[in-house]
């Protein structure tokens, strides 16, 4: 790690958080339980799904379309009592509105526009004065939740243009973002049908999809394909955003454990090195369903049915990155399970984050870490490891740089704290 040419501000891709709705039956949802964890970590976006069926917000009252924002609100106070903004997923299509389901096309196309409009004047402009930089996405998952396509009569590029068109002519609102389309997976067809079939005067402010899998690499491939395919059908940047990931798509044990937290590392720190925007990991707490608190949920914490939430290891992954603040710092020597992230504070505290990952969950490691460009004498070193292990120890630099030899177990991870005294 190399202290003595820092790379620019770092970019805290993990900052973005995705929930569910996942609730008991006859009870509203609500995050308030969460609110003090997510502050502690300094969470910049939670994200919403089922926000118009989940929170009864549209009906039709002698015609007319009538809002209803009170749930909705109550959880929108939840997210910014954590200092977040909503995230909000644009779907799914409200009763009052449908021609069948909450998945079906509107009746008429102008209604669901007039809901968007609703929608972003509401939270944009009217709710407690506007709340700022409200991202809106249209639709969770078309390809899966509609059968939504390029083309025919459910067709994702009309559902989006009129959603998009809607929110833009809304006046008096706080800066906001408005894209899509959130599919199940990274899909080169959706690129392609969306941006070529897309009308150019229709306001797209980011790219998203989603993705699970244990592999690291299937993050970045991703990444890497959205940057090079997009960029070349767009005359100025967007952003990218991951609106939901995790290990698998289905809940698991795994979700409980060490494996799952040392993923979660190993695919953030990967995706610091793509044109990655935003990844909001899936979910923040679990869904109430289960018999016991630990029961395989998606969740980062554990739901307050059980009981005061606990910190699952993916969450304490969280813990550990939220602390690297300050300039990113370049450094090499990663290998195939190891891998890597540094930075230096404005305070000149060093931090560096390293993580073994393994898909099996079997590799061990011991390897050393050096920081090159100090200034000689004594440090103070913390190290703090996904496992729950704490160790504080001193070493001299010497000629400008200093060394520490890491062990990892299987699924582990270290912060290491470097602070001269």
């Amino acid at each position: 790690v190399d202290i003595s040419q820092p790379q620019g501000q770092l970019k805290k891709i993990w900052g973005g958080v995705s929930q569910g709705f996942e609730k008991l039956p006859e009870s509203d949802f609500r995050m308030s339980a969460t609110s003090g964890l997510l502050k502690s970590v300094g969470t910049r976006y939670v994200r919403v799904d089922h926000m118009f069926d989940g929170f009864n917000v549209v009906s039709r009252v002698d015609g007319r379309l009538k809002y209803d924002w009170t749930k909705l609100d109550a959880l929108v106070s939840d997210i910014t009592a954590a200092g977040a903004t909503p995230y909000f997923s644009l779907s799914y299509m409200p009763s009052a509105i449908s021609k069948g389901d909450i998945l079906d096309y509107p009746n008429e196309w102008g209604e669901w526009g007039q809901v968007i409009s609703a929608t972003v004047a509401h939270y944009s402009r009217d709710y407690k004065g506007g709340i700022s930089n409200v991202i809106y996405e249209v639709w969770n998952e078309p390809d899966l939740f509609g059968g939504w396509k390029m083309n025919g009569t459910k067709n994702y590029v009309t559902l989006y243009s009129v959603a998009a068109n809607a929110a833009n002519r809304v006046t008096g609102v706080k800066p906001f973002k408005i894209g899509g389309p959130a599919t199940t997976g990274f899909y080169p067809a959706w690129v392609n049908g969306f941006y070529d079939k897309l009308d150019e005067s229709v306001r797209i402010d980011f790219f998203s999809w989603h993705r699970y899998s244990a592999k690291v690499s299937d993050f970045v491939k991703d990444a890497n394909s959205a940057k090079q395919m997009i960029e070349t059908r767009i005359s100025r940047s967007q952003d990218l955003y991951i609106s939901e990931w995790g290990v698998n798509p289905e809940r698991s044990a795994a979700y409980d454990g060490r494996w799952a937290g040392a993923h979660f590392l190993a695919v953030n720190t990967a995706l610091s090195n793509t044109n990655i925007d935003l990844a909001l990991a899936f979910e923040v707490m679990d869904g109430a369903p289960g018999d016991k608190q630990f029961h395989g949920g998606w969740g980062m914490l554990t739901n307050s049915k059980y009981g005061p939430v606990v910190k699952k290891p993916r969450f304490r992954a969280l813990e550990m990155l939220s602390k690297l603040d300050g300039a990113r710092l370049p450094l090499l020597g990663e290998g195939t399970y190891v891998t890597a992230l540094a930075a230096y504070d404005a305070s000149g505290v060093i931090r560096v984050l390293a993580v073994n990952y393994d898909e099996s969950g079997k590799h061990e490691e011991v390897f050393p870490i050096t920081v090159v460009g100090v200034s000689d004498g004594l440090y103070a070193i913390k190290e703090e490891y996904l496992s729950g292990r704490v160790l504080n120890t001193e070493i001299t630099a010497a000629g400008g740089s200093l060394r520490r030899d890491i062990s990892l177990n299987a699924s582990d991870a270290v912060l290491l704290t470097i602070t001269k005294k």
